[in-house]
């Protein structure tokens, strides 16, 4: 009597609940074992092991092994401990006993489901057959929501659940959910901020570091650590992908980021980004490497300037800062015969524009110039500060955040009221119904930008630093005149001066320029700050 070629097939998972003793590897082996000693006619050809795989996902190493074994003619039999060892989604777990098991002529046998298709060809047909799928599918789903459910609960409360750390960081062996610093790759990472901040492109960092023979993050991960990682074909070379992926990381600055990526569904475990606003971060969660000043920095040089690289490697000392004052378009810088100088983009590419026209030696002695004096009165406002809340006993902090909640007070009152008029205009066929409508959206998302704002400054404002500090303070003023004091008196541009100062330059047909500080918001405060309190004192002095 020939014998049946079996495939015993034994699968386990606790992404889908596969936790009890009974589902254990070594018990379905040897429930099967038993099963197929007592069953004299049966003989195993192989055994497929999926151990860690859900039976939701067919893409099962061994699952596909075994498939593969069949359409060669290797098995004819497949043993499992349950259905739901086979699998947990319902719609394949269907196709494959309906389908294509039939089409190939093979025995299923489910033992502790009492499925046997060639002893009992109904048992595979009865009603309780695909009623099992459907639960074992349902089980899956409701398994992976209460996974999910401790997961984010997990994510929210700042443990990291992820397999490695961030390059530059470790797990740190006392607390797996927390980071410790990498002392060697922390260097590379900051190193590669460095070069950015100081003018350098993608492309220069890139040579530099495999000139430098430092290897990227997953090539130092394996031969460091030991990570088992699947290698690509570049997995030891520096691209520019992986400096982006370090320059956009914002875990350099301490923060925890997770959830940036989710399974389509249970059944289904191809990932698909999330979007960035709906991501778990967890503030001061690790020591930073990089600061928040200079992320955002790298971030506004690379990834929200329109910006080019010379041949030199290096960005331009103005590159991403300089802008045609009519049309808006950034200059190009074209060399003379003994000087180089900027045009309008728009004028060289197109002539829509004129030239705008100015040489670089002499805007960088105008923007040295003004940075210099912007550095003097940014030391007399502090200073003028200081003495004025030292004299009338004021919080700056205090009344610089109370005044920016009346100008948003003030300012939802004013929407408020263009909607109400709005309405008379509509109802009175002044404007149309599109513009009727195209009007209060935006008036509407104006009020709840701005509702968000006042909640913000009135929860900063009840703060307890706020409300049981008794010393002066002037904490808001100091964090952006420091900026420009700690530059004292400069003689020479650099990337990180422009960069950290320099919002925009713009240039006017007639040569003139306009330059526009960073920290224009707070320059405007201060000043306000200043003509209204020395009013207030001038009042009290009088009485």
């Amino acid at each position: 009597m020939s014998k049946w070629k079996v495939a015993a097939y034994l699968r386990l998972s606790s992404d889908d609940g596969d936790k009890l003793e009974s589902n254990s590897i070594t018990n379905q082996k040897k429930l099967i074992n038993i099963y197929i000693n007592r069953e004299k006619n049966l003989k195993v050809v192989d055994y497929y092991i999926d151990d860690g795989y859900s039976g939701t996902d067919f893409e099962r190493p061994d699952f596909k092994r075994m498939i593969r074994d069949i359409k060669r003619g290797k098995i004819d039999t497949i043993i499992v401990k349950d259905l739901s060892r086979f699998g947990r989604n319902y719609i394949e777990v269907g196709r494959y006993l309906e389908d294509f098991l039939p089409i190939n002529n093979i025995r299923f046998i489910a033992i502790n489901d009492n499925v046997d298709s060639y002893k009992d060809p109904e048992s595979i047909n009865n009603i309780i057959v695909p009623f099992k799928n459907l639960m074992n599918d349902e089980y899956s789903r409701d398994i992976s929501n209460k996974v999910k459910s401790i997961l984010n609960a997990k994510k929210e409360s700042g443990e990291f659940i992820g397999s490695y750390a961030p390059y530059g960081y470790l797990r740190d062996p006392k607390n797996k959910h927390d980071f410790i610093i990498d002392e060697k790759a922390s260097k590379v990472v900051i190193k590669i901020f460095d070069m950015i901040l100081k003018g350098k492109s993608k492309k220069y960092v890139v040579d530099e570091l495999n000139r430098l023979g430092i290897l990227p993050p997953m090539a130092y991960k394996i031969e460091e650590f030991n990570y088992n990682m699947k290698k690509t074909n570049s997995y030891d070379i520096w691209n520019g992908k992986k400096i982006d992926d370090i320059l956009r990381n914002i875990s350099y600055t301490g923060v925890l980021v997770q959830s940036k990526k989710k399974r389509i569904s249970h059944r289904v475990h191809k990932q698909v980004r999330v979007a960035p606003d709906d991501w778990i971060m967890i503030p001061n969660h690790h020591k930073a490497l990089i600061t928040e000043e200079k992320f955002n920095m790298v971030q506004e040089i690379l990834y929200k300037r329109d910006i080019k690289v010379e041949k030199n490697k290096n960005y331009d000392l103005f590159a991403g800062h300089i802008s045609c004052a009519d049309c808006g378009n950034s200059l190009s810088k074209r060399k003379g015969k003994a000087k180089d100088y900027y045009y309008c983009t728009s004028y060289l590419e197109n002539k829509v524009c004129s030239k705008h026209t100015i040489r670089k030696d002499k805007l960088i002695d105008i923007v040295i110039e003004a940075i210099n004096n912007q550095i003097d009165i940014a030391e007399n406002i502090d200073r003028t500060i200081k003495m004025m809340a030292e004299e009338s006993g004021i919080n700056y902090d205090y009344e610089i955040l109370n005044n920016r909640l009346n100008d948003i007070k003030n300012n939802i009152l004013k929407y408020t009221k263009l909607k109400g008029i709005v309405r008379e205009d509509y109802a009175t066929n002044i404007i149309k119904e599109d513009e009727y409508k195209d009007y209060i959206k935006d008036y509407n998302e104006r009020l709840e930008q701005l509702e968000d704002e006042k909640e913000e400054l009135i929860r900063k404002l009840n703060s307890e630093e706020i409300k049981s500090s008794k010393e002066l303070k002037v904490k808001s003023n100091e964090e952006w005149i420091r900026k420009f004091e700690k530059k004292k008196h400069i003689d020479k541009l650099n990337n990180i001066i422009i960069n950290e100062l320099i919002e925009d330059i713009q240039v006017h047909d007639n040569g003139n320029i306009n330059i526009i500080f960073k920290y224009q918001d707070e320059f405007i405060e201060a000043i306000d700050f200043i003509k209204r309190e020395k009013y207030d004192i001038m009042l009290k002095n009088v009485v």
